[in-house]
C-alpha cells in the first residue's frame, strides 16, 4: 500500500528582511507540509513575527521566495487570503461591537466558512456572545482572536503568541481547539 505523499502548505527559500542595518531575517529555508504543526521559537528580536508576516503576506521580503499552498503572494493575493486564518500578535477589535457581531463581521470576509455560533461554542464564549468586545478580560479577546483566524475554516492557519494572556483554563482549551479545528 502506498501513501500520497504530503503537500506543500508553506516554503521559503533564501527569505532575507533588513531593517536598515540590522538582518531579522537571514537565508531562512523553510517547508512546512499539510498537515503539520510547526512552531518558531526564539529569543524576543529574534526576528519570528517578521518572518510570519512574509509568510502571510503582511510583508515584503527583500530576497527570497515564499510559496503558500502552492502560491506566490504575487500570483493572487486576494484569492490566497480566503485560505488563509491569521491571528497577529497583537489584535485590535471594535470596543463597541459584541463577540458574536465581532466573528460576523470576520466571518463577512470570506466566501465560506464556519458559523460565528459554532466558533463561540469551541472556545467557550458562547455565554459572552453578546458581551462588547471592550468588556472582555485579555484571555477572552484572546480567544476571540484565535476566533476571528479560525472563522474562515482556513486552510492554513498562523497563530502568532496565541496563548498570551491565557489563563491555565484558557490554554488549555486553546490546545482542544488546535485539535479539533485542525483536524476537521
Amino acid at each position: 500500500m502506498t501513501t500520497a505523499p504530503q503537500v506543500v502548505a508553506l516554503c521559503s527559500t533564501g527569505l532575507v528582511k533588513r531593517y536598515g542595518t540590522l538582518t531579522a531575517v537571514d537565508r531562512l529555508d523553510l517547508d512546512v507540509r499539510s498537515g503539520e504543526c510547526f512552531g518558531l521559537l526564539g529569543p524576543n528580536g529574534a526576528g519570528k513575527t517578521t518572518t510570519i508576516e512574509i509568510l502571510e503576506g503582511l510583508r515584503t521580503p527583500d530576497a527570497g521566495d515564499v510559496e503558500v499552498l502552492g502560491h506566490r503572494w504575487s500570483d493572487n493575493g486576494r484569492a490566497l487570503r480566503q485560505r488563509l486564518g491569521i491571528h497577529l500578535q497583537e489584535s485590535q477589535f471594535e470596543e463597541k461591537l459584541s463577540v458574536h457581531e465581532t466573528l460576523r463581521l470576520f466571518r463577512s470576509f470570506y466566501t465560506r466558512g464556519r458559523a460565528p455560533e459554532e466558533i463561540l461554542d469551541l472556545l467557550g464564549l458562547g455565554q459572552k456572545a453578546s458581551t462588547w468586545v471592550g468588556k472582555l478580560s485579555g484571555g477572552q479577546r484572546q480567544r476571540l482572536a484565535v476566533g476571528c483566524a479560525l472563522v474562515g475554516d482556513p486552510e492554513l492557519l498562523f497563530l502568532d503568541e496565541p496563548t498570551t494572556g491565557l489563563d491555565g483554563q484558557g490554554q488549555c482549551r486553546m490546545h482542544i481547539v488546535d485539535l479539533l479545528s485542525l483536524n476537521a
